[in-house]
C-alpha cells in the first residue's frame, strides 16, 4: 500500500511541480496545458509499478485482463456513463426554463487549464488522463487492497483521504482550487468523500471492472470543470453526487454490493 501511494504521488507530484514551482517563484517557465493533464496519470502507472515489484509481469498481465481487456455488463456501462448525464441534466432543465437561456453545449469542459476546445475530445481527454489515469489506480488497486482488510464502506472513505491529499500540489497553482477558500475546500473534500463511496459501489457492481468508473468520471469532469458554464452546475451535480450516495450507502450496506440487498 505504502509502495504504490509513493509511487502514484511521485509521478504525479514531479509533473506537476514545474507547474507549481513556477507559478509561486514566477520563473517565467513556458509550461504547456498538458502538464497539468499528464499528472492524471499518476495513480494508474503507480497502480502498474506496484504490480510489477510485487507480482512481476503476470501481475500486471492478470489486472489489466480482469479490469480493463474485458467487456463489462452492459447494465453498468449504462449506469457509469448515464448517471453524471442525469445529474447534468436536472441544472440544465432548471436553469433553461428558469433563465429562458440554454447552455451553449460547445461550451461544455472548455477550461484554461485544458489543451483541446472541442466537446467531444475533451470528454475523451478526461476519460483517458483522469477517467483511466485515477480510476486505474484509486478503483483499480487502491480500493480493492483496502477491501482485503475492513468493509467496503470504510475502504471507500480510506480511498477518498489518500485521493484528496493527492490533489495537494494543485491547490498551489490553480485558481479554481485556490478560488474555493477554506470553507469550498471542506465542501470538495465531503464531496471527494461521497464520490468515493459512489465509485466504490459502481466497480464493486461491475464486478472490478474499470470501464464504467472511468466513464463516470470523465463525464463528470466534462460536465463541472468549465469555465463557461454557471457556477450552480458543478454545485448542484456535486450535490446530486452527494444524495446518489447517501442512497447507495443506506440500500446496499457495508459492503455496497448486490449481495446484500
Amino acid at each position: 500500500m505504502v509502495t504504490y501511494i509513493l509511487f502514484s504521488y511521485g509521478i504525479s507530484w514531479l509533473i506537476w511541480g514545474r507547474q507549481l514551482l513556477n507559478y509561486q517563484f514566477d520563473l517565467g517557465w513556458s509550461i504547456s496545458k498538458w502538464n497539468h493533464i499528464l499528472g492524471g496519470l499518476g495513480p494508474l502507472l503507480g497502480a502498474i509499478l506496484t504490480l510489477f515489484v510485487f507480482e512481476g509481469s503476470n501481475g500486471v498481465g492478470q489486472y489489466f485482463r480482469e479490469k480493463l481487456l474485458r467487456w463489462p455488463t452492459p447494465k453498468w456501462l449504462l449506469v457509469g456513463f448515464g448517471m453524471p448525464i442525469v445529474f447534468f441534466l436536472i441544472p440544465y432543465l432548471v436553469l433553461g426554463i428558469a433563465q429562458g437561456a440554454w447552455l451553449n453545449f460547445y461550451d461544455l469542459g472548455v477550461n484554461s487549464k485544458v489543451p483541446l476546445e472541442n466537446t467531444v475530445m475533451i470528454w475523451l481527454m478526461w476519460c483517458l488522463f483522469y477517467g483511466l489515469g485515477e480510476e486505474g489506480g484509486w478503483r483499480g488497486f487502491l480500493f480493492p487492497e483496502f477491501c482485503k482488510t475492513t468493509n467496503a464502506r470504510m475502504a471507500t472513505l480510506y480511498t477518498a483521504l489518500i485521493w484528496a491529499a493527492w490533489h495537494l500540489p494543485i491547490f498551489f497553482y490553480d485558481k479554481d482550487f485556490q478560488a474555493m477558500g477554506l470553507g469550498g475546500s471542506i465542501g470538495w473534500l465531503v464531496g471527494l468523500i461521497f464520490g468515493s463511496l459512489l465509485l466504490g459501489w459502481l466497480v464493486k457492481q461491475s464486478d472490478w471492472n474499470l470501464w464504467p468508473v472511468i466513464l463516470w468520471h470523465g463525464t463528470f469532469n466534462l460536465f463541472t470543470a468549465s469555465d463557461l458554464i454557471h457556477p450552480l452546475f458543478p454545485g448542484v451535480i456535486s450535490a446530486l453526487v452527494i444524495v446518489a450516495s447517501m442512497w447507495i450507502a443506506r440500500r446496499y450496506g457495508e459492503n455496497l454490493s448486490l449481495e446484500n440487498t
